[in-house]
Formats: C-alpha cells, structure tokens, sequence
C-alpha cells in the first residue's frame, strides 16, 4: 500500500506538538494529560485527540501524553483498528475490549506508567460550549486511582494549538482555497428553482474530488422584501430559492480537519434591495476596519474600538460573533461588539503572529428584520493581517 494514503503532517510537525504539550504539563504540574475526543460537530470535538495523533474515530477515543511516553490511543472500536493504524501515529493504537469500561483502561495505562498517584490532566472537547470526560468513563477512572489528583486541563490544549506552524498554514490554505472553490461553484451553477439540498450537492461535487470534505454549510434563502431569517440555517432544508431572495451563507471546506471559512451573500435573480446592499455596504466596512487592527500586539480593546465606530454609528446590530479563533474548532478569542443580540463572555485577549481568526460582521438592520454576514478566515503573520481566502468580497448576484 502507498505511504500516504491518508493525509498527515510530518513526523517533526508531530514532535514539535507533543513537545508544547508536555512544556505546558511541566508549567502545571501535570504527570499525564487525557485528551478526550468525540465526533460530534463534524469532528471537531476530536481537535485534541486528532490535533497529536491523526486520528478521528467515529464515535469516540482518547489520547494519553506522559512526562516520557505517549500518545497512546484508546479508540472506539475494533473494526476500526486497521484504519486507525493506518491513517493514525502514535506510540500505541488499542480498542477498548468489548464490555470494558474505557475509564478502568486509562486507568489501568496510568498506573502501569507508575502514577496512580500521579496529578492528571483531563483535556475535554471544546467547541462553543465545554464539556469533558462522559460520567461512565470519569467515575470509573476516578474509582481506579483513588489517590490521584485530577484536574481540568482544556485549556492546556486550546494553547497548544492556538499558534500554527508553517506547516500547519499550508493545510489551512488549501482548506481555504477549497472553500473559495464551493463559492464559485455556486456563483456559476445555482439558480432559482433549486433546492438548498441541490446547492449542497453542487458545493460537495466541487471539492470531494479533490481531498476537501464540507465542515460547514450553513444555507439559508429568504424573500428580500419580507425575510424571515438573519442568519442561514444549519441544515440545507428543502427550499427552493426564488427571484427576489437572499441566500446567506457560511462555509467551510477542510482538508483533513483543516479548513477555511468564508461568508457571502447571494442575490438571486435580482440586483439587492437598497435594505440589503447597506447591510452589506456596512459589513464590508466593518470587515475592512477590523482587518487593519489585527495585528501582532494589538488588543481586543483595538478591535471593539474599529469594530463599533461601524456597526453602531446608525443604530446597527450584530448577531453572530464578529470574530473569532480559527483552528481544528472554534478557537479563542471570540469578540463581540455592545450591540451584539447574543451576549458572550468577553476576555482581554492581544493578538499574535501564527493566529487564525475569522472575521464576520453579521449585520442586522434596526429594526432586526434583516441581516446578511460577510467574511473570511485571516491570518495574523508578523507583519500584520492575511486574507486566506481569495473570493472577491461581492454581494454575488446568481440568475
């Protein structure tokens, strides 16, 4: 069999992280961390297990890191096992026994490894809420190492993973250069009397072929003179569009589960209404100005300083989070302007090169009746802020 018959990254890429995550085990105290990984969200709550192993079971599996050894992975499941050697690397890959709880195997791996006294890490998924280890797994590791300490260590991952390599870049701009490519397809195929199901199987012919998968394909058309949504569904529905409509759109396409993002909006059959064309007008100015402030040591008060000077000069609102971390899954910071219908947490943050952030002013009129989004996913390099996709910023018009 070819050697690279799954993509994966360099043996030194692999080195390089689990070196960061053992310096930030030292830095707390850890003796082990469990990185936890589940297949919800199209994979990205496996972003840790993945991001040190290259392995994305479909339903479940750990990954275990020690001072000396590791990754081990524990995988869901034995028919798997073939595919998981393959396309995974890692000092050891092991299905759970049938009838065994995962828990009393972790256990049984830390305490071989000399720690069942040992302070341990567990590194659950992250996406946009949190969550951790299942309850069956958690008590029946508990109940094993009486003695050990445990401890939430999510966000020993999350800074992990937050400045990318060059080698990892390279994947994100393939994952956004396929992204560019399901919105020409769109702007060239699509028309009125399709279906949003028949848009998302023209956006998967576009890539499948060519080693992308769709993460995200959120569509969603309403009639301009009376719309129903400010922002596009999360599954395509059996709509067909008509002239006259707006479809808003977010998209991604990873390679491997390294993807792009980008936000455009379609005008079907028609040139946009005055409403809709100044909610777009005001959503490029917004992306422009907070553009220019995502630089290397620039804050989150440089941003929401850009950010509202235009969103909020007529009244406007904003809906979706204006911007946010990219990676394996929603990443932080995730900033927001006051106007904002959706309240978040804020948290200082100061940008550095290696970040990906997706900028996406979601605009809503006044009176909340209308909103379309525009966007890209941004690299923040030494030098300041770049684009990684390259569709030209349009308010696209399909006939």
């Amino acid at each position: 069999m070819q050697p690279d018959m799954f993509p994966c990254f360099t043996e030194t890429e692999y080195r390089r992280r689990e070196a960061r995550v053992r310096e930030l085990m030292a830095d707390r105290g850890l003796d082990a961390v469990i990185a936890v990984g589940d297949s919800a969200r199209n994979g990205s709550n496996h972003a840790n297990v993945y991001w040190l192993t290259n392995w994305v079971d479909p339903y479940v599996s750990y990954a275990i890191v020690t001072a000396r050894h590791g990754p081990w992975v524990l995988m869901s499941n034995p028919l798997y096992l073939h595919t998981a050697r393959r396309a995974g690397r890692a000092e050891s890959i092991e299905p759970f026994p049938y009838g065994k709880n995962p828990g009393l195997v972790i256990a049984e791996k830390l305490i071989d490894a000399g720690l069942a006294k040992g302070r341990i890490g567990i590194a659950g998924v992250r996406h946009v809420g949190r969550s951790s280890i299942g309850a069956h797994d958690r008590d029946a590791l508990m109940s094993a190492m009486p003695e050990a300490e445990f401890e939430d260590a999510m966000d020993l991952f999350a800074q992990a993973r937050m400045i990318k390599s060059a080698e990892e870049l390279a994947w994100y701009e393939r994952g956004a250069m396929l992204t560019d490519r399901v919105v020409q397809a769109l702007a060239t195929r699509a028309h009125a009397g399709m279906t949003e199901q028949q848009l998302q199987g023209i956006m998967h012919e576009a890539v499948v072929g060519e080693g992308g998968w769709m993460r995200v394909e959120f569509l969603g058309a309403t009639p301009m003179h009376a719309p129903e949504i400010v922002f596009p569904w999360q599954y395509p529905s059996t709509r067909r569009l008509r002239r006259n409509d707006v479809l808003l759109t977010e998209l991604s396409v990873g390679f491997g589960m390294c993807s792009g993002q980008i936000h455009r909006p379609f005008a079907v059959g028609a040139d946009p209404t005055p409403e809709y064309q100044a909610l777009y007008d005001l959503g490029v100015e917004c992306y422009e100005r907070v553009f220019e402030v995502l630089r290397p040591g620039n804050t989150d008060a440089e941003f929401r300083a850009a950010a509202s000077a235009v969103v909020e000069r007529n009244g406007y609102m904003t809906h979706d989070v204006l911007v946010h971390g990219w990676g394996l899954q929603i990443e932080d910071p995730r900033l927001d302007v006051p106007s904002s219908t959706i309240k978040r947490p804020q948290m200082p943050f100061t940008f550095q090169p290696g970040m990906l952030m997706v900028i996406q002013p979601n605009v809503v009129s006044p009176d909340g009746k209308r909103g379309l989004q525009v966007g890209n996913l941004v690299a923040i390099d030494a030098g300041g802020p770049r684009s990684l996709q390259h569709y030209p910023m349009e308010f696209i018009r399909i006939d």
